[in-house]
Parts: structure tokens; sequence; C-alpha cells
């Protein structure tokens, strides 16, 4: 039989660097839609939900829509992997991501989930910077044989 991994009984350092999510951000919000880049402004809520999970509100209008979103980031110290959902009001579908900081000190997470544009399940991959005053996101679509594909990219800074 495998041992049990020490797992930690409080906040880890992981834990404190999500918590500099948490804050009122301005969002400038780039959408990459076949070919078309459309810009739009968003505000973004992030509380902690203890010492552990953030939970981030989103808004923006984009082309006369107003879309909210909902997410949830933080970092499972039993698979020692960062995680994080998103749910958002245009779509009806859950997206999961789970990663790790990369050696230039982003936040790269990836997850097996649905693809409006083809109907079927792709990897998307989130790449975050985490600063305390600014941070960005970026997330891809990667699909085998081919470069990945830009959904959008978000600029936050704090409000």
């Amino acid at each position: 039989m495998g041992e049990t991994p020490s797992i930690p009984q409080g906040p880890t350092d992981q834990h404190e660097q999500m918590m500099n999510k948490v804050g009122e951000w301005t969002v400038a919000c780039q959408y990459f839609l076949g070919g078309e880049t459309v810009a739009a402004e968003g505000v973004e809520l992030v509380e902690a939900l203890g010492p552990y999970w953030t939970v981030g509100h989103f808004r923006c209008e984009m082309m006369g829509t107003e879309i909210s979103g909902v997410s949830t980031s933080g970092f499972d110290p039993a698979k020692g992997k960062y995680t994080g959902t998103w749910q958002d009001s245009a779509t009806p579908y859950f997206y999961y991501f789970e990663g790790d900081i990369d050696e230039d000190g982003r936040l790269v997470m990836e997850g097996e989930n649905y693809d409006p544009f083809t109907s079927s399940t792709a990897t998307y991959r989130s790449i975050q910077t985490l600063g305390k005053d600014q941070r960005t996101l970026e997330l891809y679509i990667i699909k085998p044989d081919t470069d990945p594909f830009q959904v959008l990219e978000y600029s936050y800074t704090r409000a």
C-alpha cells in the first residue's frame, strides 16, 4: 500500500498567493471571434471564501449584451494543483481547470471542456499573471496539430 501524502492543516503559500486576487478590479476585455477582435470593459469583485478559495463575480457588456460570470480559484493540496472553475450567463457550460506556476511565474491551467465552436470537447488553457495591482488572463483552445486558438485576453487593474 502507498503512503498517504502529508496534507497541510492550514493555508499554504499557494493559498496566500491566490488571496492577492481579492478586491475590486476594472477589466479591459478582448474577445477574438473568427478573425475579429471585440473590445469590452468589465468589472470583477473577488471575495475570499475562507483562507483557501476566491470567488470572482465578473460582468461586462459585449456587443449590447450584458454578460456575468462566476469563477472560483484556489489550491488543492491533495492534488498539489491550482484549480479553477468558470460559469457565465452566455453559455450553459461548466469549465474546470487545474495546473501549476510555470518557470516564468505564470499560473498555467488546463481542462477538458466543451468547445461551442466545434460542438465537441477540447483542451482549454488559461495563462494568468498574478500581480498585486495588475493581472492578466489569456484563454486558448488547444487542438492537436494546430496552433492554439486564443479566445480572449483580460487585463485587470485594481480599482
